[in-house]
């Protein structure tokens, strides 16, 4: 009888272990019930730098709602898909591609609110940007046709304007498939990686946000009479913040508040980012987006 009662113990013991272990290594669903809420962002330049940013957001946000911001630091635009979906995150900032792929397999995951931006190098005034194929003048390159057979940088296959639309708008201008456009193409992982390995001359050209075209100017990082776009997109509605399924619509309700309240500590991260404030947008502000990611994904 002893020994059946240990056996039995060992084994409960070996058939518990690993929920155990997994439910210690993942945060716990009902985690932003106990006080714990977890935020990342899709990785579209340092995310040191984008957290820094976004520091006095994620502030407020503690102090308002009394809870801990935890941050999920990813290795791609999918870590940050795949965190929504799975609920390990709760909120986070992701481009409309990625958005458009997370709704498609949860339509619970919810656009709420978007940077609205000032006018920058390339930018205009409100909640739209562009995909643009930059490149430096000094390069020669007068026109995208000249870019037949070189070397192309791309940012993340999940990426809106590093990827997603120069794949489906860029090809369709040029009436070709870019794989057999350009001589090579490379991904660099972020917007800012891109613009690097232009100003190196590791590529000849890059398709980029016109956003991190405006910082990289903003920052001197690029001269405005150095660079040329050789190619334009038609207006891409910016990266929303996003709820996941798992957040209930109390905590969705106050958050909502909070980020829509032009609250003056804002005011300062705001100028820094040269945006012109926060705004409330919705599914259908990215429906074009949709049309997009579900004709890829029929092919």
């Amino acid at each position: 009888m002893k020994n059946y009662f240990i056996r039995c113990v060992i084994v409960l013991g070996l058939t518990l272990w690993p929920v155990s272990s997994f439910a210690f290594d993942q945060p716990a669903l009902t985690d932003h019930a106990r006080g714990v809420l977890y935020f990342s962002a899709i990785p579209k330049k340092n995310f040191d730098q984008q957290i820094q940013e976004l520091r006095p957001l994620l502030d407020l946000l503690e102090k308002k709602l009394r809870k801990s911001i935890k941050i999920v630091r990813p290795q791609s635009y999918n870590a940050v898909i795949e965190g929504v979906l799975s609920r390990t995150i709760d909120f986070a900032v992701l481009g409309p591609a990625s958005y458009a792929r997370a709704r498609a397999r949860d339509n619970r995951v919810e656009a709420f609110a978007s940077f609205a931006r000032k006018k920058g190098f390339i930018t205009p005034d409100g909640s739209y940007y562009y995909s643009v194929l930059f490149t430096l003048k000094r390069n020669g390159f007068k026109s995208a046709g000249d870019l037949k057979q070189r070397k192309v940088a791309f940012t993340d296959p999940e990426s809106t304007s590093g990827s997603v639309i120069p794949n489906m708008a860029f090809a369709k201008h040029i009436g070709t498939p870019l794989k057999a456009y350009f001589g090579t193409i490379v991904y660099t992982g972020s917007h800012d990686r891109s613009i690097q390995s232009v100003l190196g001359g590791h590529v000849d050209a890059a398709f980029v946000s016109s956003v991190r075209i405006d910082e990289a100017v903003e920052k001197n990082i690029l001269k405005p009479d150095q660079v040329a776009i050789l190619w334009q997109s038609d207006p891409i509605h910016y990266d929303p913040f996003v709820f996941s399924g798992g957040v209930d619509n109390t905590l969705k309700n106050q958050i909502r508040k909070i980020m829509l309240s032009s609250a003056p500590g804002l005011k300062t991260m705001l100028e820094n980012m040269n945006m012109a404030g926060i705004v409330a947008v919705s599914d259908k502000d990215y429906q074009a987006i949709h049309d997009i990611v579900s004709t890829q994904s029929r092919k």
